[in-house]
């Protein structure tokens, strides 16, 4: 057989195996020499609510199993993690709020949302000692980070459930971070404000009043995981495997608060095991099992988007999500039995 003959015939058993493969569903390690290996994942804080999944799966060796390396860095903000996403600096970011992601993909930047960590929201809305239920709120003033934020959303959304008109019944004022927050609630200078769940700890602990959990009233998604539609296309196999992983996390974080407490300690999160405890009870509930996205709150922002001008609006919800490869990572470990009904 002469060398030209012999080419042929590899290339024909080359294309044999890859015809092979795509109809058993994916392609050996071997042929996979365009999927990456090392990762790079944005988050925007270190808050157990929101880090507990990544974080468990990375000390459980979820990923590792998965073959990947991961890279986790912070950014604050959704809109530096954001950039950092665009620009290709970074393969997948875990970002607090949707509006951000829905703005920027409304403009025509190139991102998606992949999954979910949370389908509630995980604040708690806590009052300063004279302010104990939803219905004391009215005529009074409730603190938010600031105008345009996710905080002002969920406060809106909340009063709205309560009967209550955020425009009329209550003022809404920009009060900054959360230790900006606590001072003014301490002072009497505003009624309640949302905190994350180790925040609402400690102003409980020290007697200001939880006046909701929104975690258990508020079915409006928080930490959301975003990656690129290029990521998507150019990487599946990668990509089907960081969720894998992930969702793996989220199970055992949300399942077993001894493990995943031990586990986030390991995979490096911090905090005093009292407060770290108390503030799991808080969160734990609103976290997804399968990483799942609840569409309907994500439609409630992009519908606010649209009212309030910030949105075309002709844009859709199914514009912004893109939950392809998640229900086959989903379906994935259906099949191997380690996705939990």
């Amino acid at each position: 057989m002469n060398n030209r003959s012999k080419f042929t015939a590899v290339l024909h058993l080359l294309c044999s195996v890859i015809t092979i493969a795509l109809v058993c569903g994916g392609l050996p390690d071997s042929l996979r020499a365009q999927e990456k290996r090392n990762l790079r994942v944005v988050f925007v804080s270190f808050a157990w609510n929101s880090e507990i999944p990544f974080r468990v799966a990375l000390a459980r060796g979820f990923f590792k199993a998965q073959g990947l390396q991961i890279e986790p860095i912070l950014i604050r903000g959704a809109p530096a993690a954001i950039a950092a996403l665009v620009s290709g600096e970074v393969d997948f970011a875990s970002i607090g709020g949707a509006q951000a992601v829905i703005r920027s993909k409304a403009r025509g930047l190139d991102m998606s949302i992949i999954g979910s960590i949370s389908n509630t929201t995980n604040y708690a809305l806590v009052g300063n000692k004279q302010t104990r239920t939803a219905e004391d709120l009215k005529g009074k003033i409730v603190g938010i980070t600031g105008a345009g934020t996710f905080s002002e959303f969920a406060m809106k959304a909340f009063l709205k459930k309560q009967n209550l008109d955020p425009n009329k019944d209550v003022v809404l004022r920009a009060i900054g971070g959360a230790p900006l927050r606590a001072t003014a609630l301490e002072k009497g200078i505003i009624a309640a404000a949302p905190f994350s769940p180790d925040e609402a700890v400690r102003l409980i602990k020290n007697g200001y009043p939880l006046i909701s959990n929104l975690s258990e009233s508020l079915g409006i998604p928080q930490t959301i995981v975003v990656s690129r539609g290029e990521v998507l296309d150019k990487y599946p196999e990668t990509s089907k495997r960081f969720l894998k992983a992930l969702i793996l996390g989220i199970q055992l974080a949300k399942n077993n608060k001894k493990e995943a407490i031990k586990a986030g300690y390991e995979g490096g999160l911090q905090g005093d095991a009292e407060t770290v405890n108390a503030a799991y009870d808080l969160y734990a509930r609103g976290l997804t099992p399968d990483l799942s996205i609840a569409v309907p709150g994500i439609q409630l922002m992009l519908d606010e988007d649209i009212r309030a001008g910030v949105v075309d609006s002709k844009f859709t919800v199914d514009r912004v999500i893109n939950d392809r490869i998640l229900k086959i990572a989903q379906q994935e470990l259906r099949a191997e039995g380690r996705l939990k009904p």
